[in-house]
């Protein structure tokens, strides 16, 4: 089967959204784990994750604000450029703090990580359905998964063996480089064509209706409140039952390169 250009741009926009996650997540807590930081403060960094679901907060700033300079390049083009850069210069960041020197700011730049990796995914998601024609969404939509899939797992295998050698520091900073594929991607591919124009805010009530108007909508349909709350707590159980499992590895003695080759290799595979 022949794919085509924005299907393979939807694979690499995937790549780039799935590494942040993978930062902040099991490959954070065996670092953590590996700088002797209790298992108490460990799972609580899981609370950094709590920013992927509210980035429905600061959707409408990426979806209508003009940026200066680079807004020449295009809405989705220039956010994209701007959001990959913010989460480059945020999990080098990571890189440079020290735990054992100050758990404080190391929360600090996971959170950090945080956002920008969800800014990253909400200017991704709309230039993949942007992008992509009607008969293509399906297999875009497959294509963005594993780009997701691969890009997490490779940049958390990646780390773990060369943390093994060179130091987590310079793990994290080879690893930022993951944030290249969607911004290159873009670059080549260009604008897509917007399924509506950019909102005009002429004032102040102009804005608040922007901001307000899509949860106004939202809560008016029936079980809003329940959705909600599933999109909230949905991925908390999993999402803590991974990092323990990082801390089991680590009470074991399992090396980096046995995680990297079982945990994430062979349980990608599996997955």
């Amino acid at each position: 089967m022949r794919i085509e250009k924005e299907a393979l741009g939807a694979f690499f926009l995937g790549v780039s959204s799935g590494f942040p996650y993978a930062m902040i997540g099991a490959t954070l807590t065996t670092r953590l784990a590996q700088d002797g930081i209790d298992k108490k403060t460990v799972t609580a960094f899981s609370l950094a994750f709590l920013v992927y679901n509210l980035k429905m907060l600061w959707a409408w700033l990426v979806d209508g604000v003009r940026l200066p300079l680079l807004g020449r390049l295009g809405q989705r083009v220039s956010w994209i450029l701007l959001a990959g850069a913010l989460v480059m210069a945020a999990v080098i960041n990571l890189a440079m703090v020290d735990p054992k020197a100050g758990i404080l700011a190391t929360v600090v730049a996971a959170v950090l990580v945080g956002v920008a990796g969800a800014t990253f995914d909400i200017v991704i998601d709309a230039y993949r359905i942007e992008s992509l024609k009607p008969y293509q969404l399906g297999v875009g939509s497959g294509m963005s998964q594993y780009g997701w899939r691969i890009g997490s797992a490779a940049a958390g295998g990646l780390a773990l063996v060369i943390a093994a050698r060179s130091g987590w520091s310079t793990a994290y900073m080879v690893c930022a480089a993951f944030a290249l594929p969607a911004m290159l991607t873009a670059t080549v591919l260009g604008e897509p064509k917007r399924h509506r124009d950019i909102d005009s805010w002429n004032s102040f009530a102009q804005l608040g209706q922007a901001i307000s108007g899509p949860f106004v909508e939202f809560f008016r349909r029936q079980g809003a409140w329940l959705v909600l709350l599933f999109i909230l707590l949905h991925k908390v159980g999993d999402t803590l039952a991974n990092l323990t499992f990082r801390l089991l590895f680590d009470d074991l003695k399992f090396t980096n390169d046995e995680i990297a080759i079982y945990d994430v290799g062979l349980g990608f595979w599996a997955y």
